[in-house]
């Protein structure tokens, strides 16, 4: 069985993307978007369900004959970004920006809709099409799991994609087993009594001692890695209540820890721990370490992602390519891959006229528009013959 969106399908797939960019949301505020993604789906005959959260969406194609539900998964919230790319479909929303590509994933996920709709006669099981919300701040999938998404729809398979604009535009990449990092994002407080600044010393000075604690940060994860991978620790913003001429009271430090299994996670986590308490004796101030939200390591299922690969290859050829060692970026689908079987992978959508990698949470994100053609053929194929046990054993 062969399983291919129409070429008004694919055109489609680019028009949705760029609707969906001009319109971005952050986290939890993603009320256009599902309004939008909701919208589609009634024109497309899905069965919508209900929401299971204030925002985010499911819609249920089912085709009437037996075989397995498979889940499809995308994430649509968008970053609290001011958008530089000068592309002629820009966003709309000061200080808001689609600069990760959940926008395609969603536009895929509803052209994978509507391929597998105009396919119904010849497809098995059910199709569950999940649009989940907040996926950049670690918590999206973790509530609809807690609003009962797994009990009452009971998917035997999930699968999504993400775009990776560092990699070439179509190629498909993914790995059996653990494909990306979990995360901790965290806090670091340092506090003291801040002063003159043509009298502060070293002692109970918050500025010197984030210095001190950043420069050393990168002995938090020395020696730990999984598979060849090294774990990740990195900071993005630093953020203080003094002066030019007053040395803050406060410094407050956000970043995030990439590591592979609770124990490397513990060891750092110990590591960085005696790291502030050091800061805290070195520069007699007080340190305290916030963990806010984290996500799981993304952990695919070997026989799902070697059918999802196969399925990957025909279409692609060579372009589809197994990952030899895993990479230190995190996604909470791993959130659903911790209880049900199934395959995330990465989609090459690196711009052709770009002189290197596009780096992603950037306001200049773009990519290359041609790969979502790649995705909805993949992604159709690969639920398709998921869902059907007639071609794919247990």
């Amino acid at each position: 069985m062969s399983i291919a969106p129409s070429a008004s399908i694919l055109d489609e797939v680019v028009d949705v993307r760029r609707q969906l960019h001009r319109h971005p949301e952050v986290a939890h505020e993603e009320s256009w978007t599902t309004d939008f993604i909701e919208s589609r789906m009634r024109e497309l005959g899905l069965h919508l369900p209900g929401r299971l959260t204030p925002t985010g969406s499911l819609g249920l194609l089912d085709t009437g004959r037996p075989g397995r539900t498979v889940m499809i998964r995308a994430d649509i919230d968008a970053l609290p970004l001011q958008e530089e790319s000068g592309l002629a479909f820009s966003s709309d929303l000061d200080g808001r920006m689609h600069a990760c590509g959940h926008d395609g994933h969603a536009a895929i996920a509803l052209a994978t809709a509507r391929t597998l709709a105009e396919h119904l006669e010849d497809l098995r099981g059910r199709f569950l099409f999940c649009f989940q919300p907040a996926e950049e701040i670690g918590s999206g999938a973790r509530e609809m799991i807690a609003a009962g998404i797994l009990e009452r729809h009971q998917p035997d398979l999930v699968l999504g994609l993400h775009l990776a604009a560092f990699l070439p535009a179509g190629q498909v990449l993914t790995r059996p087993g653990l494909l990306w990092a979990g995360a901790d994002a965290f806090t670091i407080t340092m506090t003291g009594p801040g002063g003159h600044g043509g009298m502060m010393g070293r002692s109970g000075n918050v500025i010197a001692a984030q210095a001190f604690c950043l420069e050393r940060l990168g002995q938090v994860v020395l020696g730990l890695e999984h598979e060849g991978t090294r774990c990740h620790i990195a900071v993005g913003a630093v953020h203080s209540d003094g002066l030019w001429n007053v040395v803050s009271r406060q410094i407050r430090i956000e970043g995030s820890l990439r590591t592979f299994n609770p124990d490397l996670r513990r060891q750092a986590l110990e590591r960085l721990a005696a790291l502030l308490a050091e800061c805290d004796a070195e520069f007699n101030i007080f340190c305290e370490l916030g963990l806010t939200h984290r996500t799981s390591p993304l952990i695919n299922h070997p026989r799902v992602t070697s059918r999802v690969l196969e399925s990957a290859r025909e279409l692609v050829g060579e372009s589809a390519v197994q990952l030899s060692t895993p990479l230190t970026v995190s996604d909470d689908m791993a959130e659903f891959l911790t209880q049900v079987p199934g395959c995330y992978l990465m989609l090459g959508a690196q711009p052709r006229d770009a002189e290197g990698p596009v780096a992603h949470h950037s306001p200049g994100f773009r990519i290359e528009e041609d790969c979502l053609q790649t995705g909805v053929r993949v992604l159709s194929l690969a639920a398709s013959r998921l869902a059907d046990p007639s071609l794919t054993a247990d």
